[in-house]
């Protein structure tokens, strides 16, 4: 009985083991996609650097910020739907789209879209 018992209790550390080992993987991997999730928003990268390709976006009245996301996404002016979502969400711009159809580049920030889509001091083409 006590091989028994001996042969239970290192069965019984193994799992917890392997539980702890599999609890601190998935802690780290969702950390990492915080980060990187974060940077995305605060560093505001453009897709390409220089002068960029130049997209022509139609935003119509009433659009929906995350349906717009995916119309960028789509459109390669930005990289992530979710992340130019959450920095609209998080920016001055934020419900201040107005429709209209703007010329924007791969060279822009989320920043310099969302000022140009807003009416910031850019010209809107009809």
């Amino acid at each position: 009985m006590d091989t028994k018992q001996l042969l239970g209790a290192i069965v019984a550390t193994i799992v917890k083991i392997a539980v702890a080992a599999a609890v601190i993987v998935v802690v780290f991997r969702l950390a990492i996609g915080a980060y990187n999730f974060g940077y995305s928003i605060f560093a505001d990268i453009p897709v390409s650097s220089g002068e960029g390709r130049t997209v022509s976006v139609s935003v119509a009245e009433n659009q929906d910020e995350k349906e717009l996301s995916k119309i960028l996404e789509q459109k390669g002016l930005i990289k992530d739907a979710n992340v130019f979502y959450a920095h609209d969400r998080l920016s001055d711009y934020k419900g201040k789209l107005k429709a209209g159809t703007y010329e924007l580049s791969t060279a822009m920030t989320a920043e310099e879209m969302l000022a140009i889509m807003c009416g910031a001091g850019a010209e809107e083409e009809q």
